[in-house]
Parts: structure tokens; C-alpha cells; sequence
């Protein structure tokens, strides 16, 4: 940094400050000082980065700082009946205490707030990074003055603006059932899914589905159950007509279903979750959602460690596998024990 300073003729701090997207540097003399810090190839040495960071900030601050944990249901707590909220926090909770912050949880949608006001709340509180937790309906729209905050997201919840956000892998997390399922024996595997919960996950379960069933022989392929609620005589339907050996939900409306119509689980028919929770005895995915509270505060923190504000230019998306678990709702069918039903 000191030959830094002989070239651009400036002081040690202006270089410092430049490199680190400090606001109080004109935006040229920042773009000036970058340009002739990559041309002399200047690297950042990541972990004197990481401690420098940490001690520009003075004691007192360094225990409170907050991050907002922004949830936008129709009360403060609704969000507590969803368990992977519920884990997104303890996540997102955990982490920051690691990283010496604390998570402030803040209901966007109390009364008298207004998108202008919690922006002014957010920045009397002397908080800097926010962490938006999935909306309560798809397709939303979250507003604050983005030129004050480093700011993630979880899910797919929100269109715009265009933020970093994490989230489980959908896609991955079908392609990874149906793998298991047909390495199980099975082969009409059909999907029923809720269209809302569909647009939540952006597609990803039906666009994995869909390529699995061009990829079939026409007698394994299954038409999706895609429906705006559930209805127990429309899901028999689809049973009676496409014949599925197992169906895959995120829900567990056509669990019950099959119950209620008289089909033993797994023996007559298979069935696969694609959310698990913790103490779910099905087959199916755990998408892991502490993990993806974790990385949504890695986002933010890192936005603010080089003080990045306001909205990106690129937004990153980092989504993560979940696990494929072994219930008992699914079985074996190479297995000599297995008879399939109406079989001798």
C-alpha cells in the first residue's frame, strides 16, 4: 500500500479506504486506485482482510452488531408454523454468533410500518445488513432505500428486486428422489404438487420432473398433478387413470390421501416427500434449511466486511443439495420379499 500511494500520489489511508469501497472516497479516486492496484498486482491477503475488518470496528460496537432478520407473514409469528423458517433463523442465528453479530428479527408488515419508515428504523437501530426471509405468498416484491444495506434473501419468494439470495436446490433435490427412487425399483413415479408451492421453488421440482419423464419409455411416463388446493376425489382420479407405483409431493396431503382410500404404504404404493422435517418417518429430502440460514448470513457479512451497499450489479444465487433419507414409506422392489400387488 505504501507503493500504492507513491503512484496515485495519494495517503496510505485514501488507499486503504479505496480498496476496501469505502464511501467516504469519490467513486473515480476509488476506480483510479483498483485499476492501479490490479495493474501492479496487488492481492488482498485474506486473513489480515478478515482481522483489520474486525478491529476497525470499536469493542462496544463489535459485541452488538446486528443484522435484521426480516419477515413479511401476516402476524409477527405466523412464520413459526412453517418448520423450515423456523430452521432458516436457527441457522441464520447461529452463524451470526459465530461471526461476533447478533440477529435482530424485525415483522416488516406491523402496522403503522411503511416501506419508507423501516428503512429509518433499520438505520436508527445502527443496522447495516439485512437477511429477508421467504415471503409468504411467490412472485413478491420487497422494497427498502438498498443504497444503506448489505442484503440477502432466502428462497424464491421475491422477484424484485434482484438480490443475492440461497436456497435449497430444488432441482438437485428431485433429480436426487427420483435417482434413489428408480435405484429402489420404481418406475411410473408420478408428481403431485401444489401449483403455489411450485412457483415458490421458481419451477425447479416440475422442470426436473418434466426431464425425467421425456427421459422415460412412454409406459413409465406420468402426467404431473398440479392443482391450486387439494381435493381427495381429483387425486384419486389421477391415481385411477395414470397408476403411479409411488408419488412424490413436498406435501403430505397425498400421504394421507392414499391412507384414507385404503392403499397400504409402501407395499401397494410408494410414497416420497421433498421437505422433509426434522422427525419425519417418510422417505424423501431434507433440504438442510439451517445450512441455508448459514450462507444467507455469509452473504450479507461479506458484503459487509467490503462494504458493498445497496443492490448488486451480478446477483449471486447459492443453492445447496439437501440429504436423500430411507423412511418407511418407500421399499425395496428388487427384494425377493417384494410381491407387487395382485401378484402369486
Amino acid at each position: 500500500m505504501r507503493q500504492l500511494a507513491v503512484l496515485a500520489k495519494v495517503s496510505r489511508t485514501t488507499i486503504s479506504l479505496a480498496l476496501r469501497n469505502h464511501p467516504s472516497i469519490p467513486a473515480a479516486t476509488r476506480d483510479r486506485i483498483q485499476q492501479l492496484a490490479q495493474q501492479h498486482g496487488y492481492r488482498n491477503d485474506p486473513l489480515i482482510t478478515t482481522l483489520m475488518n474486525q478491529l476497525r470496528i470499536p469493542r462496544k460496537k463489535r459485541s452488538i452488531e446486528k443484522l435484521a432478520y426480516l419477515t413479511s407473514w401476516n402476524t409477527a409469528n405466523a412464520w413459526h408454523k412453517a418448520p423450515n423458517d423456523i430452521h432458516y433463523h436457527k441457522g441464520a442465528c447461529q452463524r451470526a454468533a459465530a461471526l461476533g453479530y447478533e440477529i435482530e428479527h424485525i415483522w416488516a408488515r406491523q402496522p403503522g410500518i411503511t416501506k419508507s419508515s423501516l428503512s429509518t428504523i433499520l438505520c436508527t437501530r445502527g443496522i447495516r445488513g439485512v437477511i429477508i426471509a421467504p415471503l409468504l405468498r411467490p412472485r413478491g416484491h420487497f422494497t427498502l432505500n438498498w443504497q444503506h444495506f448489505a442484503a440477502s434473501t432466502i428462497s424464491y419468494t421475491i422477484s424484485k428486486p434482484d438480490l443475492h439470495r440461497t436456497s435449497h436446490s430444488h432441482f438437485s433435490g428431485m433429480t436426487m428422489t427420483l435417482r434413489n427412487l428408480r435405484h429402489k425399483g420404481y418406475r411410473r413415479i408420478g408428481l403431485a404438487s401444489l401449483i403455489e408451492q411450485d412457483q415458490r421453488v421458481d419451477h425447479a421440482w416440475q422442470a426436473a420432473y418434466l426431464i425425467h419423464y421425456h427421459d422415460r419409455p412412454p409406459e413409465e411416463q406420468i402426467s404431473p398433478l398440479l392443482v391450486s388446493e387439494w381435493n381427495q376425489r381429483q387425486f384419486k382420479a389421477w391415481l385411477d387413470k395414470c397408476s403411479p407405483d409411488v408419488v412424490v409431493s413436498n406435501n403430505t396431503d397425498p400421504f394421507v390421501f392414499l391412507e384414507k382410500l385404503g392403499y397400504r404404504v409402501p407395499d401397494d404404493i410408494g410414497y416420497a416427500c421433498l421437505d422433509l422435517t426434522s422427525d419425519s418417518p417418510y422417505s424423501g429430502i431434507d433440504q438442510l434449511p439451517e445450512d441455508v440460514g448459514r450462507v444467507a448470513v455469509d452473504l450479507v457479512v461479506g458484503q459487509l466486511q467490503n462494504n458493498e451497499f445497496g443492490l448488486p450489479t451480478h446477483a449471486r444465487t447459492i443453492q445447496l443439495d439437501g440429504l436423500w433419507k430411507n423412511g418407511t414409506t418407500t421399499i425395496n422392489r428388487h427384494s425377493p420379499a417384494f410381491a407387487a400387488p395382485g401378484s402369486h
